[in-house]
């Protein structure tokens, strides 16, 4: 199976997930443009890890990852 069929995504990319320099608009953009958006998450507080799902999940319906 390759990876894009095993992770449901057009492209063979994985976007990194980058703490500290980057939000859910970068994610947002990776999944929709085919690759595996990623959210840095282990830096978040509860309440800001809330707001980027609820980002991501009103603009994107394509998988995504998160990285804690």
């Amino acid at each position: 199976m390759k990876l894009e069929d095993h992770l449901q995504i057009k492209l063979p990319i994985i976007q990194a997930p980058m703490a500290g320099v980057q939000n859910s608009a970068l994610t947002i953009a990776v999944s929709n443009a085919g690759g595996l958006g990623s959210l840095a998450c282990a830096m978040l507080s509860m309440e800001k890890l809330e707001q980027e799902l609820e980002t991501i999940k009103g603009h994107t319906d394509k998988p995504y990852n998160l990285n804690f």
